[in-house]
């Protein structure tokens, strides 16, 4: 009986040697299998992890309904929202099955309204691959895997656009929705070890010296005040809506000051009126007027200072004896009536505009922090609307 049982187990050996031989034969057969999933050049923008074929850009949802889960020590991501534009802090996502298998990630919030972490966008994704049986199973356009060279992913994909250390790989591309990203492919003991995607800072419109800095602003300058917004949204500061809404916004907001100042009730006069206020105020923020910002940023710094000369209309002086002469005839006036013929009094003085003394602000500059703070960007609106006072 022994020796059955010894022969048994020999048997037994044979089968599972014999098995263990085909799996390290195949081991590596889901590169074979996944090529024809994905296009075979970087800028397809696709790769796939353990069979499932992923995008980038892409949203995070995508990896969440494909067997991942984010990151138990991400603080509050089930309640957390992330404002419009905003970057989060690097996180972790893991996979459901096999718990070492994790990608480390950052998410952007790409809508307007804030959105929990789960339903933004991917701003940065790494893969870190290696040939251990529980890594995760990476294969890039051209099959590129854990197994490929530096040589390899250059005869695959051409030359970088730059090497560091002679290691990194970094590559960019721009996809069909004119997003560009940038690709950086680690190489470690000769091979591929890690792979990251990332969206280019150019995707903002990316301010990294003073002469960034005075472009910005002077355009941002030119979108409020004039509704030119060419330049703004050819160097991607915002988008062409986003740039006329702001222009809007600037006409509103002068156009409100305006009836305020002239004892107007905006909210209750005929809209065909309050329409014409919104006209002249165009035209009265037409005549704005600022020198070339002067800035003080060393290169390679993220703060200095910006030195901007403005010159504020003197609209709302030339405007005041006219408008008071309707004011004091205005008394069996009807709101509407009062309204227009105050407007009818003031429309001819946007011809004999002139300027004040012009007025140098100074200004922080945080290229980490919108270039501009918010509360100094008011500032510029007041003084040069002539709110200031």
């Amino acid at each position: 009986m022994k020796k059955i049982a010894a022969l048994c187990l020999i048997a037994a050996m044979g089968l599972q040697l014999t098995a263990c031989a085909g799996l390290g034969g195949n081991k590596d057969a889901w590169i074979e299998e996944n090529t024809g999933k994905i296009g075979t050049t970087l800028d397809c923008g696709q790769f796939v992890v353990n069979g499932e074929v992923y995008s980038f850009p892409g949203d995070i949802s995508d990896w969440l309904s494909s067997g991942w889960h984010i990151s138990n020590n991400y603080e509050n991501k089930d309640t957390f929202m992330l404002e419009n534009n905003v970057e989060s802090n690097e996180f972790e996502l893991f996979n459901d099955e096999i718990s070492s298998q994790y990608v480390s990630m950052l998410a952007i919030n790409l809508e307007e309204e804030p959105a929990k972490i789960a339903d933004c966008s991917i701003q940065y994704v790494e893969v870190k691959v290696s040939d251990d049986k529980d890594s995760s199973k990476l294969l890039l356009p051209g099959g590129i895997t854990y197994k490929s060279t530096k040589e390899d992913v250059i005869a695959a994909y051409g030359d970088p656009v730059e090497i560091e250390d002679d290691r990194y790989l970094y590559y960019q591309y721009t996809t069909a929705d004119d997003w560009d990203v940038n690709v950086e492919i680690e190489i470690s003991a000769g091979v591929v070890d890690q792979v990251s995607y990332y969206l280019a800072d150019s995707n903002w419109g990316y301010v990294g010296s003073a002469q960034d800095c005075i472009q910005f602003v002077d355009d941002a300058l030119k979108t409020s005040f004039y509704g030119d917004y060419a330049n703004y949204v050819e160097n991607k500061f915002d988008t062409e809506e986003n740039a006329q809404a702001l222009y809007e916004a600037e006409i509103q907001y002068y156009a409100e000051g305006l009836m305020y100042y002239l004892d107007v009730d905006y909210e209750s006069i005929d809209p065909t009126i309050a329409q014409s206020y919104y006209d002249l105020s165009a035209k009265v923020l037409a005549k704005f007027k600022w020198d070339t910002p002067v800035v003080d940023l060393p290169d390679g710094a993220s703060y200095g200072s910006m030195e901007l000369t403005m010159y504020p209309t003197d609209f709302l002086d030339i405007i005041l004896e006219d408008a008071q002469a309707v004011a004091d005839a205005s008394a069996d006036m009807t709101e509407d009536e009062y309204a227009e013929n105050i407007l009818n009094a003031i429309i001819p003085k946007v011809d004999e505009i002139s300027y004040k003394d012009p007025v140098v602000g100074t200004y922080d500059i945080d290229l980490n922090d919108g270039v501009i703070d918010s509360d100094d960007w008011d500032e510029i609106d007041y003084i040069l609307m002539d709110f200031a006072d």
